[in-house]
């Protein structure tokens, strides 16, 4: 693929933790004996670590930084080293749990080896961006040793465009925004910082607790209490309970089969795409059809998808999406997933491009302001109780018949450095996890970076379904403005 244009990470989170240059504060060096106390695994986070039982299911997250200029070495190594401290994960493995019941922890390897998981490789030649598309797809198609934590960072040099990072994380341990709060702690706002790195931000606070009795809160009698108090608020009424209930078996019930007639195939095999979009145009298309950036975004995957199927010879009325939804507060700790993957049947049918919006922000909308939401956390410690292999089939047939997922990541406003080099765009490929296709947007400034994971036993034509979903992005910037827009609006 061609050069993609210059962007860089985008949104309101920087200036992150109080740190001004968006870079860490000072602490120890890599070999302090202090390490990060043993944690427990949320509910939700436990599921995404066992449901890999089935593969098509694996929960591998990846993003390419693109860069300017190689990042310097040492300096790379040191804000890696000290960003462990300020994410326990990132020098934890994953244990299981007492007795085989409940969740997993986290727990502090006793040879955390930061070379393991930091490496660089350079490519033949003066290397194009669609070769590291496909390394980093065939890299993320691998599982992560599971003796040593979840991660791990390839430098990419010899690039002609400069240089490229991979990121590779599991699912399990962070998700997309507190992705962009780790990305935070490395990047600095100038290109050359000349200061010392000096003592650590402390590590999060475990929101499970480490004692028995925090462990014993996520046995199944809290997970049905908790689900049965909040069912019944706020009026405890069973016309209350009946409708919680109705909204958590649309949540979780499973599924037959795809909705689309050709995006029906699944494997464990991978294929990358990436390109640049427009932002603001994005942003001004959702407002002007009394919705938000995010609604404008899902209509453009929902047109250029059903632009494919139509180019195809087999076009559909509705495809089935999940939308995580974000309910992360700014409280939470950085690290682990704070989101619900709320599948929506939404509309491919021929009507106009602002009717799609609004059917698209009206389906989000029902769902933002109904119960289900607020009752994950107990949905997710009881499904967590299942036995593995039964916990993997339940969510086999929740998610594996899903057609396409949508996901939407704020970044920060300003161009970043990592170690001395200017980040020109971030592109994230989430995985599918059951999914024929997955379509991403990280916002940089005033561009978008759109990063697409498909699945190529279901997308046979990978070029042409990215040239689709270009083609529907195109299709919503007709309505766009062509006067200035305000600053980011929220997913």
């Amino acid at each position: 693929m061609g050069r993609i244009k210059p962007s860089a990470i985008a949104s309101s989170i920087l200036g992150f933790e109080g740190h001004p240059s968006g870079g860490l504060a000072s602490g120890p060096r890599e070999g302090s004996e202090d390490r990060p106390a043993d944690r427990g695994m949320s509910a939700s986070d436990s599921i995404l670590w066992r449901m890999e039982r089935d593969p098509v299911l694996r929960s591998m997250v990846s993003a390419i930084s693109v860069l300017d200029r190689p990042p310097d070495w040492n300096r790379l190594r040191d804000k890696l080293a000290l960003a462990s401290h300020r994410f326990p994960w990132l020098r934890q493995v994953v244990v299981g749990p007492p007795f085989g019941v409940g969740s997993p922890r986290w727990r502090a390897t006793t040879d955390f080896d930061r070379d393991y998981h930091l490496r660089r490789v350079r490519l033949a030649g003066p290397g194009t961006l669609a070769e590291v598309l496909e390394l980093a797809a065939r890299d993320a198609m691998a599982p992560i040793d599971q003796t040593r934590p979840p991660w791990e960072i390839t430098v990419v040099e010899g690039l002609g465009l400069g240089a490229a990072v991979i990121e590779k994380f599991h699912h399990a341990a962070i998700d997309g925004i507190g992705a962009m709060r780790l990305v935070a702690e490395l990047v600095d706002a100038e290109r050359d910082l000349d200061r010392d790195l000096g003592a650590p931000v402390g590590p999060s606070a475990d929101p499970t607790g480490t004692s028995l009795v925090g462990w014993l809160t996520r046995l199944p009698l809290g997970a049905l209490g908790s689900t049965l108090r909040a069912a019944r608020s706020p009026a405890r009424s069973l016309h209350d309970a009946l409708d919680a209930l109705r909204w958590v078996g649309r949540l979780i019930a499973p599924v037959g089969e795809p909705m689309s007639p050709l995006l029906r195939a699944r494997s464990t095999r991978l294929r990358f795409a990436a390109f640049d979009i427009d932002l603001d145009r994005l942003r001004a298309a959702g407002r002007n059809s009394g919705g938000t950036l995010n609604d404008a975004f899902v209509a453009a995957v929902v047109i250029g998808l059903r632009r494919y199927h139509e180019e195809h010879g087999r076009p559909v009325d509705r495809l089935r999406m999940t939308l995580p939804v974000s309910v992360r507060r700014p409280d939470d700790p950085p690290g682990g997933n704070r989101f619900v993957p709320v599948r929506l049947a939404v509309p491919t049918d021929s009507r106009p491009t602002r009717k799609v919006i609004e059917a698209v922000s009206a389906t989000v909308r029902e769902w933002r302001e109904g119960p289900a939401l607020g009752l994950t956390d107990a949905m997710a410690s009881a499904l967590n109780l299942l036995p593995t292999p039964v916990l993997a089939q339940v969510f086999g047939a929740v998610l594996r018949n899903v057609d396409f997922v949508a996901t939407n990541v704020p970044g920060p406003n300003r161009p970043m450095y990592l170690a001395g080099a200017e980040i020109l765009g971030q592109y994230a490929f989430a995985p599918p996890s059951g999914a024929a296709v997955n379509v991403a947007l990280v916002s940089y400034r005033t561009s978008g970076c759109i990063g697409v994971n498909m699945d190529p036993a279901a997308v046979d034509d990978p070029a042409r379904m990215t040239g689709a979903l270009r083609e529907g992005f195109d299709a919503v910037f007709d309505l766009a403005a062509p006067a200035a827009t305000d600053g980011p609006e929220g997913a």
